[in-house]
């Protein structure tokens, strides 16, 4: 009998095109038997294996059989057998040892089964193909691709060194692979996947996803449910998901658009673009630019070293930033900012505003509420505010015009830079202005209380509202629109 070392099996069996031109022995393998219940178990390697299914009781297996050597070829077998608890498939091989030369060989499967029966099915070294099955599966392979298509019922699927493609799951399916891509295409049920050193592909999932994977891409497209994605070192995609969705990923681009329920997204060192997501949105990013628009909830965003823009958000926004610009616009909602050594602006806000900033300006328009603000060295502009404005600046200008309501209480407080501020053309002001090396200009008559050359108090009209402004080493500047 031949022998050959397990140590150079894989070098020298079997890649099937090899035998094109050196194949001088093929034999064919048959068997048939009668399903009397319980699972059909394949177990095979060096080879394809195809599996079918018929509407009755017949099991069938043709095959085969190619090898560089007759003697060889004759000793490769199948064994089956057949009882209540199932049905058994084996591929036997002769064990083969050579000193010097070479050898190969390899048998190819086809099986048809009852489509009601149970399947496990172990491959290594070929590529499988599963159609049609309407029971629970198991189909472990490796070194080779897995195809699997039309089924009805649990199914898991196990793989390496190949891809993965199911279309058209009608159960909870489950399928972990490693180095090899995953296509999934279809699935009534629950999906999990696992992956790793290679891309996942979903699209057509009715109830819940988990996907895992790492070195790779995920792209995932139209579910039905709840959606739940970890990766890192490649790109998530996620659309159409009518569930809530949660995404954590690192070095790897993130872009996500129609979410009906909520999504929390972590991220690192790569963008995270989100559009159009119906329900809360929550993102902690490092190391990389985050865009969102078309939140239905609220937003709230945690990001370091890179802008984030918030646009159209429907509910109240919360930021947290450093070492980046913060862009908010259209936020119907309160609008609170923490940031450093970045710039801030906020336009179009249905709420109040609450900024606290450093070595960043800060300008804001069209606020729907109060404005307290925050910051140092760089100047804060703010225009068109309906309420109370509270700012205080160190080693910057404060700028304030278009005031909404003919009376607010304004406390503007900087050092070494100057104050400007436009009152509406009616409303009353107590007035408390004081600066240090500056003047303190007005064009709007004031009743004085006490003036001197770095101090005015006074009221404008009949009083009422709080006008305190205060700097060093600045002008101080009042007019009217």
């Amino acid at each position: 009998m031949f022998r050959i070392s397990s140590s150079i099996a894989v070098g020298l069996l079997l890649t099937t095109a090899a035998f094109a031109d050196d194949t001088r022995y093929e034999n064919t393998l048959h068997a048939n038997v009668t399903w009397k219940g319980g699972r059909v178990t394949i177990e095979h390697k060096f080879g394809h294996v195809d599996v079918r299914t018929n509407s009755g009781d017949a099991v069938t297996v043709r095959g085969i059989v190619r090898a560089s050597d007759e003697e060889l070829g004759k000793l490769i077998h199948l064994e089956v057998s057949n009882g209540s608890d199932g049905v058994s498939i084996r591929t036997v091989y002769p064990d083969v040892h050579i000193h010097r030369g070479s050898t190969s060989y390899s048998a190819d499967l086809e099986v048809t089964i009852p489509e009601r029966a149970p399947l496990l099915l172990k491959n290594r070294f070929g590529s499988v193909q599963v159609q049609g099955l309407r029971a629970a599966s198991e189909i472990v392979n490796g070194q080779g691709s897995i195809d699997f298509r039309d089924s009805r019922g649990t199914q898991r699927i196990e793989n390496s060194f190949g891809s993965v493609t199911i279309v058209n799951s009608g159960g909870d399916t489950a399928v972990q692979n490693a180095n090899g891509s995953v296509s999934i295409d279809r699935i009534d049920g629950n999906l999990e996947v696992t992956d790793r050193f290679a891309s996942v592909t979903v699209k057509g999932a009715k109830k819940a996803v988990t996907i895992q994977n790492s070195n790779g891409s995920v792209q995932l497209n139209d579910v039905g449910a709840d959606a739940r994605v970890t990766n890192a070192f490649g790109s998530v995609g996620v659309s159409d998901v009518d569930g809530s969705l949660q995404i954590t990923n690192q070095n790897g681009i993130v872009d996500v658009r129609e979410i009906k329920g909520a999504a929390v997204i972590k991220n690192s060192y790569a963008t995270t673009t989100v559009t159009n997501v119906h329900n809360d949105l929550t993102i902690d990013s490092t190391n990389g630019k985050v865009e969102a628009s078309m939140i239905g909830g609220s937003a709230g965003v945690k990001g370091s070293f890179a802008p984030i823009d918030l646009r159209s958000i429907s509910g109240p926004a919360t930021i947290s930033n450093s070492n980046g610009n913060v862009t908010a616009i259209d936020i119907r909602g309160k609008l609170t900012v923490d940031t450093r050594f970045g710039l801030v602006r906020a336009e179009r806000v249905r709420g109040s505003l609450d900024v606290d900033n450093a070595n960043g300006s800060v300008t804001a328009s069209e606020i729907a509420g109060s404005a307290r603000v925050r910051t140092s060295f760089a100047p804060v502009f703010l225009k068109g505010i309906d309420g109370p404005v509270d700012v205080e600046n160190q080693n910057g200008s404060i700028s304030v015009a278009g005031l909404k309501r003919s009376c607010s209480d304004l406390t503007l407080r900087t050092a070494y830079a100057p104050i400007k501020v436009a009152l509406p053309a009616s409303g009353g002001y107590n007035v408390d202005a004081r600066t240090s090396y500056g003047s303190i200009n007005t064009d709007v008559p004031i009743t004085i209380n006490r003036k001197s050359d770095n101090n005015l108090s006074g009221t404008i009209g009949n009083g009422g509202c709080k006008l305190e402004l205060a700097t060093s080493n600045g002008n101080i500047t009042i007019t009217r629109e």
